[in-house]
């Protein structure tokens, strides 16, 4: 009899929805997400990161097309590479102000332009190395500082001029070539530590000091991509319409929008976009959701995929195609799906995973 109840019981867990046998555990999702997506991810941006310093230095040595278009192909895979992690604000990022010196994002009062206008008219010697680079304010570190230095306003690389000024540009970019090759590398160093901030996502428990339990740690990931949505639309896309929001091209601030100088405000939106959803891939949320929220995973898939056709419609430069009214548009129906998608992460993916979702980090909502 009790062999044939332990058939049973057997045979019923087979009918078990998929969900249901294989469902994923908090600890699940913070190993797929440090081991499947941050750590290579990480690296993967210091790699682009020390590509920069070469680059830097042959466009100043012999400059010409072919230096210029080097440059700008290792600035730009920098700045992808930057847009898939830039989401993580715990940890390595969070720590010693990295993410601000990597990237000084927003910046809607042209804090670093000014900044950097006044170092490089008073030549200061202090931004030429990346020790005393690396001490100075933020604003005038990072690719944000390297796009106003190399980049003009057309989006054409400077770098190479012989007189004064164009010399100093070179010392200039070099430090800072150097310092963000420098940055990068202990952000991915710092992930990998097992005694880092890694370890202490994977080992929660009571006498972490950080993460008394695995939902904690895995609460702390998920947040940050709630976060990440809202940059994208809040910071990234909506100052580019301009006080008239969606509704007059003429109006348009295109400048707005993140390393549009160097016209790569698409590439970098894309990426942090890419990541988002790569990194929910990653963590196995679709393992862990109950059964009314087996839709989630496909409905995610679609909006950012709706969000990426919408910024390609709107097209590249943006510094000149979101001033007319078919990129404009093309940003406007862009906003109605990463609306679309921050409400499935915060709302609907939150629920169903048993996640306090919906926290912002940038207003504490």
């Amino acid at each position: 009899m009790r062999r044939i109840a332990c058939l049973a019981l057997a045979f019923a867990s087979t009918l078990l929805p998929l969900h249901a046998q294989e469902r994923a555990g908090y600890a699940d999702y913070v190993k797929g997400a440090v081991e499947g997506y941050i750590r290579p991810e990480t690296r993967a941006f210091a790699n682009a990161a020390t590509r920069l310093p070469t680059a830097v230095e042959d466009a100043c040595k012999s400059p010409g097309t072919e230096t210029a278009d080097e440059f700008r192909v290792a600035y730009g895979g920098a700045v992808a590479a930057f847009g898939r992690i830039s989401f993580l604000r715990y940890g390595p990022l969070a720590e010693e102000s990295r993410l601000e010196r990597i990237a000084f994002l927003p910046d809607a009062r042209g804090v670093a332009q000014r900044q950097i206008r006044k170092l490089v008219a008073e030549r200061d010697e202090s931004a030429t190395t990346p020790e005393s680079l690396a001490a100075k304010s933020v604003a005038v570190q990072g690719l944000t500082a390297l796009q106003l230095a190399a980049f003009d306003d057309d989006g054409q690389v400077t770098l190479g001029g012989t007189d004064e000024a164009g010399v100093y540009a070179c010392a200039y970019a070099q430090a800072l070539a150097v310092n963000l090759a420098q940055l990068s590398g202990e952000v991915a160093a710092l992930w990998e530590a097992p005694d880092g901030f890694s370890g202490q996502l994977e080992a929660a428990g009571p006498d972490n000091p950080r993460f008394r339990n695995s939902k904690e740690a895995a609460e702390t990931l998920f947040n940050a991509l709630v976060t990440g949505l809202v940059i994208v639309r809040d910071q990234d896309v909506i100052p580019a319409f301009g006080p008239a929001l969606g509704n007059d091209p003429a109006s348009a601030k295109p400048n707005r929008i993140p390393f549009s100088r160097a016209n790569f405000g698409q590439a970098y939106i894309a990426s942090e976009l890419t990541g988002i959803r790569d990194f929910i891939r990653a963590s196995n949320y679709a393992k862990g959701v109950d059964s009314e929220g087996e839709w989630i995973a496909a409905s995610l898939e679609f909006e950012v995929s709706n969000s990426l056709k919408a910024l390609a419609r709107a097209g590249e430069p943006m510094r000149e195609t979101v001033k007319t009214p078919e990129g404009y548009k093309a940003l406007s129906d862009m906003l109605i799906s990463l609306k679309g998608l921050r409400d499935l992460v915060a709302l609907n993916l939150a629920g169903s995973l048993d996640m306090t979702g919906g926290f912002n980090a940038l207003d504490g909502d």
